[in-house]
Formats: structure tokens, C-alpha cells, sequence
């Protein structure tokens, strides 16, 4: 057998040389190996912060969808304590058609609009029981003091709610602002939300009815 016939495997590939010249090669460019961990690092903390994004916006749509749900709610108690007070104060025509104008625009409206609505809804209503103060018979009336209940009940579940939405809102809007959610938030489309203030407080509701004889 001739010698080119008995020559190795690894002798013909030059195995040893090849992994000696790629060993060097790692060696000198140490630097590459840097550059790959960061890109790594990166990419995965990219990742993350995506699915980070992802679930905050999830939970201030389902958060503001709760909040939506009761302030329907309030907007049907609120028809029948209108026609409530109508039945004893239905000279109070401006009051009255302030509280239904702002629940009209309030339901017909969307987004911002609608949080705008839903705090003129708050205010006007704040006037329509403090129009009782004049109208004995309606603020000793029964059916009139269990809508005003209700509505303490209700309004304290709508405190709650937003309350929980707010500090979604604040969370989402944290973690756009820090890195490298910021990056993210240049190139993926997740919705805005705005934070939501009724623009009236609890007490006003549960704050007892003066009477005066």
C-alpha cells in the first residue's frame, strides 16, 4: 500500500491546523464573543419587555372595559332618578336637562370623549341632588333616598374600578417610557389610554340630605 493510500482522515483535512487557525482566530477577536452576548441579551430583554407591553394593554382594556360596564350601570339609575325628581321638582328644568344632555353625550361618545362625559355626568348629578335640599317631600321621599343609596353603592364600585384602571394606566406608561420599552413603543402599535377621573368625590353622594321645614 503506497504512502498517499495509508495518509489519515484528519491528516488529509488538515483537522488539527484548521482548529488551531479557528482557535487563534476566537482568540484574536475576542470581541465578537462580546458582541454576540449583547445581541443575545438584548434581543431576549426586547423579548420580554414586548410581552410586558403586551399583557399591561391587555389589562387596562379589560380594567377600562369593567369600568365601562358599570358606568352603564349608573347611567339607567340615573334615568330613573331624573324622572324621580321630576315627579316632585319638574320646575327644574335646566337641572334636569343638564343631567340628561350629559348622559345622552356621555353614551353616544367613545375614548377620551367619553371620560369627559362620564365626569360632566358626575357633576351634573351633584346638582340634582342638591336640588333636594329645596323639596321636602322629595328628599323625605322613600324611592328617592334608595336611588341616592344606590348610587353611594355604585359610585364606590366605579372608585374602585377606576382606581385599578389608573394604576394599570400608570404601569403601562412606566415601562413605555424606561428601556427599552420606549424602543418598542416607537414600532408597535399598542393602544394609548388615558387615565380616568370622574371629576366629583364619593361624599357627595352619601353626604346626608338637609331638610328644611
Amino acid at each position: 500500500m503506497s504512502a498517499a493510500t495509508e495518509q489519515t482522515f484528519a491528516e488529509a483535512t488538515d483537522l488539527a491546523g484548521r482548529s488551531i487557525r479557528a482557535t487563534n482566530f476566537l482568540l484574536d477577536n475576542w470581541w465578537l464573543w462580546l458582541l454576540l452576548a449583547v445581541a443575545v441579551w438584548l434581543f431576549l430583554r426586547l423579548r420580554k419587555q414586548h410581552e410586558l407591553l403586551s399583557q399591561l394593554d391587555e389589562r387596562c382594556e379589560a380594567t377600562f372595559a369593567d369600568i365601562d360596564a358599570l358606568l352603564t350601570e349608573r347611567n339607567a339609575l340615573i334615568g330613573n332618578l331624573v324622572e324621580t325628581v321630576k315627579g316632585f321638582a319638574g320646575q327644574e328644568h335646566k337641572v334636569l336637562k343638564d343631567v340628561i344632555d350629559a348622559r345622552a353625550a356621555a353614551m353616544a361618545s367613545v375614548g377620551r370623549a367619553h371620560l369627559q362625559g362620564e365626569t360632566q355626568i358626575g357633576q351634573s348629578v351633584n346638582s340634582l341632588f342638591a336640588i333636594s335640599e329645596n323639596y321636602p317631600e322629595l328628599a323625605s321621599s322613600a324611592h328617592f333616598q334608595g336611588l341616592r343609596a344606590e348610587m353611594t353603592r355604585m359610585e364606590d364600585r366605579i372608585t374602585a374600578a377606576r382606581r385599578f384602571y389608573n394604576l394599570s394606566v400608570e404601569e403601562l406608561n412606566a415601562v413605555r417610557r424606561s428601556f427599552p420599552g420606549n424602543l418598542i413603543d416607537r414600532f408597535t402599535p399598542f393602544g394609548r389610554h388615558d387615565k380616568f377621573s370622574l371629576g366629583e368625590k364619593r361624599e357627595a353622594f352619601a353626604e346626608p340630605i338637609k331638610v328644611s321645614f
